[in-house]
């Protein structure tokens, strides 16, 4: 081929021509595998805030690990949210309202799996957003703004729910992995 021949072909396109070429089978896995490990973190961390560290010190480092891997875990999961459920489907309402599939769970066996991964992740949003609820008034009085949205005592009940949630979420999580990542 000539010089001219070679300025005038077109260069060759990604497999994908959506134009997200991002969204590939690697890309989400490296987002879960991110995912899991700082949420492995948080929950690493959060069970050693549960335990009465007789060190102050030691307590302030737990709480920030806990805060920036929870902070991690959340960059790294709406990413992998959007590769995750990129085939289409299920309805972007099966997302927000997953109980409506619940009728057609004994006709599919994928179905079963999704809807596993529809908990999961809705557990996931109430473990961030009790985490976000509880860090709010210590973050406002370290920032200079001192508040509090809840009564006194409702912070206690706040983090119990967190850690039930927590619970929960890990529960899911195991439900939710196929057989085979797991042996």
């Amino acid at each position: 081929m000539n010089a001219t021949a070679m300025s005038n072909a077109k260069p060759a396109q990604a497999p994908e021509s959506s134009g997200l070429v991002w969204r590939t089978k690697e890309s989400s896995r490296h987002l879960l595998m991110a995912t899991v490990y700082s949420l492995g973190i948080a929950a690493a961390t959060g069970f050693v805030l549960t335990l009465p560290l007789k060190n102050e010190h030691l307590t302030l480092i737990a709480l920030a690990a806990h805060l920036v891997s929870g902070f991690l875990t959340l960059v790294f999961f709406v990413p992998f949210l959007f590769t995750h459920l990129k085939d289409g489907r299920e309805s972007i309402w099966s997302l927000f309202l997953p109980w409506r599939l619940l009728h057609r769970i004994y006709r599919d066996e994928t179905l079963y799996h999704r809807l596993l991964g529809y908990t999961l992740m809705w557990c996931l949003w109430l473990v961030f957003a009790s985490g976000l609820a509880i860090a709010a008034p210590a973050v406002a009085y370290l920032s200079g703004h001192p508040f509090t949205l809840l009564p006194y005592g409702g912070h206690t009940l706040l983090l119990w729910a967190h850690r039930g949630i927590s619970l929960l979420l890990l529960l899911f999580l195991m439900l939710h992995f196929p057989k085979k990542a797991l042996s």
